[in-house]
């Protein structure tokens, strides 16, 4: 009975994996295709802005799966390979908000603190 159960929830648990990284996959894919969209009609501020935003929320997905794929890992080599997939994709999502993060405020023309150039002395 105890076997019946653990291999169901295999099983279930398998099946939710393949439909989240199926909608993550998804979500890339009309991104990628909102941006080439955007592109072709020469808006390429929101070509940029959507193929990012598509890809960060796509790897969050993707990095959900990841997460889900630690709870029926067969032996310790399987978690191994799945927490080095999950570092590199948490690395890509990182590396990718932060590109959000530098767009927007390149949109906005702020400057950070450590770009700003102090003002010259004034003369006496």
């Amino acid at each position: 009975m105890y076997e019946s159960i653990e291999t169901n929830f295999q099983r279930f648990l398998m099946y939710g994996i393949i439909g989240v990284e199926i909608i993550g996959a998804l979500i890339v894919f009309f991104y990628t295709f909102k941006a080439l969209f955007y592109l072709l009609t020469a808006k390429r501020a929101l070509s940029k802005h959507a193929l990012t935003e598509g890809i960060s929320t796509g790897l969050s997905f993707l990095l959900g799966s990841e997460v889900l794929k630690t709870i029926i890992a067969p032996d310790w080599s399987a978690i191994g390979m799945t927490c080095a997939i999950l570092l590199m994709r948490a690395g890509m999502t990182l590396l990718v908000h932060w590109e959000n993060i530098m767009e927007k405020k390149m949109e906005t023309g702020e400057e950070s603190a450590s770009s700003v150039k102090p003002a010259p002395a004034g003369k006496k």
